[in-house]
Parts: structure tokens; C-alpha cells; sequence
């Protein structure tokens, strides 16, 4: 592990927390809130596999899992955990620095294809609500789809309030009056 570090330094990265125990370094992980983790299979405590899925399921995090087994069982648990990249020992410093950029990077990819689909199941939830509203507004006023829009457009700007919350407003009330 020592030459680990050292590899990491050398190349500008901070190493902020180091321990061979599974217990300990999901204690360090919650408390350091590190970019990434280097994570042995081998631990004491609990092993790296189950270190792992405790750190992940509390923040997502950047892991490279290091380990002596190149067995298909653990690469399949480690995928299924999310680790972005797994190594077999020994590792060399011309394999360590490289993985680690590429896990640092996807782990970013995913992080932003992750916050943009939770954008869209936004967007497309606030949708619905928008037609349903604009449905109700079109029959109990007996308002064209486009003044039915506007309608909610008004009422949002002068109660200033997101469009979603009108709408949510507009169906509550039809509710009430059904």
C-alpha cells in the first residue's frame, strides 16, 4: 500500500485516508468524503465488497477495486456496486495512475448522465401535470388548449410560484369540486 501512495502523490493526487480494515474505511470514507476510493477485496472486518457497498449506498464515490483474484464472480459484484474500475495485483504505477483518471472520469460521466435523466423524469412529470391542468382549466372554463396555457402561465407569475405548483393547485381543486 505504501507504494500505492507514494505512486499517488507523486503523480498530484492527495492521499487523505489509508486503512486495511473494511469497518474503518467506511468510517473514513463517510467522514473524508473522498473523489475516490482504492479499494482492496482483501480486508479485515468486513471484506471490500461489502466495505464498498456501504460507502456507495451512503454517496456515490469513484471506486477502483484492487485485488490477487481475477474470479468472475467478484468482477460481476463489483460492476453490479457500480466500481469503475478493477484492478489485479500486483499493480504498477504505469497501470495505477491511468486507472484512476479513467475511473475519476466516468464516475463524472455517470454522475451527469445520472443528474440529466433525473432532470428529464422532472421535466416530464411537470409536463403531465401541465396537460392535465390545461384539460381541466379547458373544460370547466371552456378555454382553447393555448388560453388554458396562458391561464396557468398568469397565475404562476402572479403568485410567484413554479408552474408545477399551479397546476398541482388547479387539480387539487377540480378534485374537490368533483
Amino acid at each position: 500500500m505504501m507504494q500505492l501512495r507514494k505512486t499517488l502523490m507523486h503523480a498530484g493526487y492527495d492521499v487523505v485516508g489509508e486503512t486495511p480494515d473494511g469497518e474503518e474505511a467506511c468510517k473514513l470514507a463517510s467522514e473524508l468524503k473522498p473523489d475516490l476510493i482504492l479499494m482492496d477485496i482483501k480486508l479485515n472486518s468486513v471484506n471490500g465488497i461489502e466495505a464498498t457497498k456501504r460507502i456507495v449506498n451512503e454517496r456515490p464515490v469513484a471506486v477502483v477495486m484492487l485485488t490477487a483474484f481475477g474470479d468472475e464472480k467478484l468482477v460481476t459484484k463489483a460492476i453490479e456496486l457500480g466500481v469503475t474500475t478493477y484492478l489485479v495485483k500486483p499493480i504498477s504505477s504505469q497501470q495505477l495512475i491511468p486507472a484512476v483518471m479513467l475511473a475519476l472520469a466516468r464516475f463524472e460521466t455517470l454522475q451527469t448522465v445520472k443528474h440529466e435523466n433525473e432532470d428529464l423524469k422532472e421535466s416530464l412529470a411537470t409536463r403531465k401535470l401541465v396537460d392535465r391542468a390545461k384539460g381541466i382549466l379547458m373544460e370547466h372554463k371552456g378555454l382553447v388548449e393555448a388560453d388554458a396555457y396562458r391561464h396557468l402561465q398568469k397565475t404562476s407569475r402572479d403568485k410567484c410560484q413554479p408552474m408545477k405548483q399551479t397546476c398541482l393547485e388547479v387539480i387539487n381543486a377540480a378534485k374537490i369540486l368533483s
